[in-house]
């Protein structure tokens, strides 16, 4: 057992057996480090953890206490593990905007829950190490190809799937509303009096990709705009825009009929538009309006400032959680399917159409 662990279980028992009392005031950290023979970081580690779990409480400037409201017979509520697994052929940076968001929501539900969380990286939709009753899996944006894999690894633990969904699937799935939020950005660009389009699209394979294009096609589509094949190019990879892409789309920006108005269904891809939009020696928004998808805190700080469509990143992790806890703890089979609205965040990258 891990140290800090050791040191948590030391003051439980303490607590327990009344020689901590609720209202006392423990020793401080320093003297714990001292009479449990560990670091002042562990000891740190040990007494937050406690704080969380609901046995103590801190007062700035006084000291760590045994909650007055403790209740000194009750065990621990045991533990929880949730794997995060991710495609391994996707080569995917958890330190990006979107990853990065949603694991910190993720651990923001856990430090409110009673339990001890445990939190893993599984690079495949599988647990083939894990046979614990309570462990259960996030699937981070599954591509379609894994849905096979996805639905057996369910038949053995608890799933839920996280930024995306399986088609004619009754798998758990949180995700933002990729059309509705696509068409939101359509009819933006379109009350700017925008009519020639271009939707760029990552990988077809994930389902977030392939929902936002079909809500801007279906949007403009209503609008009796239907646009070529040309202006529909798909990126095979949702952050870094592939060359053959890249070299079509900065062509088709120096013709004469090129789009106006460009959709691009991530925050990168737009990026790549922006720097295609200034090797054409286009200015944004005079010559071409851009959306994106994703609001990272630099959106607002590009030149000019991105406008995008914004995910609830930190609420679709902290529903991911709450089905997969209510799965694993209480037996509870979640709902099919979660999606929660996005918001249309105008900035100065959109303009009334001027050609």
């Amino acid at each position: 057992m891990p140290k800090y662990l050791q040191a948590r279980e030391i003051l439980v028992d303490a607590i327990r057996s009344g020689r901590l009392q609720p209202g006392n005031k423990l020793p401080s950290t320093k003297e714990i480090s001292s009479l449990v023979d560990i670091s002042l970081i562990t000891a740190h580690k040990a007494l937050e953890g406690l704080v969380e779990a609901g046995w103590l409480r801190r007062e700035v400037g006084r000291g760590t206490f045994v909650r007055d409201d403790v209740d000194p017979t009750r065990r621990d509520q045991g533990r929880l593990a949730v794997g995060l697994l991710l495609d391994h052929q996707d080569h995917v940076n958890i330190d990006d905007y979107y990853h990065s968001s949603i694991i910190n929501g993720l651990r923001r539900e856990a430090r409110t829950d009673a339990r001890k969380v445990e939190f893993f990286f599984h690079d495949g939709f599988d647990l083939h190490d894990r046979n614990s009753k309570d462990v259960g899996a996030i699937c981070i944006h599954p591509p379609t190809e894994s849905q096979p894999m996805v639905e057996r690894l369910a038949q053995l633990h608890p799933v839920v799937i996280l930024g995306g969904a399986f088609p004619g699937s009754d798998l758990a799935a949180v995700d933002c509303d990729n059309a509705s939020g696509a068409r939101d950005a359509v009819q933006h660009l379109l009350a700017l009096g925008h009519r020639r389009f271009m939707v760029l699209s990552g990988p077809m394979n994930l389902s977030n990709t392939r929902d936002r294009a079909n809500g801007a096609l279906t949007e403009l589509a209503a609008h009796g705009i239907t646009p070529e094949k040309r202006d529909l190019p798909v990126s095979q990879d949702s952050v870094v825009l592939d060359e053959e892409t890249k070299v079509l789309i900065e062509r088709r920006l120096t013709d004469p009929d090129r789009p106006t108005a460009i959709l691009a269904g991530g925050f990168y891809l737009a990026l790549a538009i922006m720097q295609a939009a200034q090797n054409a020696g286009l200015q944004i928004p005079h010559d071409l309006s851009i959306v994106g998808f994703d609001d990272p805190a630099s959106a607002a700080l590009l030149g000019p400032p991105l406008t995008t469509v914004r995910q609830p990143l930190g609420s679709m992790a902290s529903k991911a959680y709450e089905l997969i806890r209510q799965a694993v703890i209480d037996n509870a089979t979640p709902s099919a399917l979660c999606k929660l609205p996005t918001e249309l965040i105008i900035r100065q990258s959109t303009g009334p159409v001027t050609s």
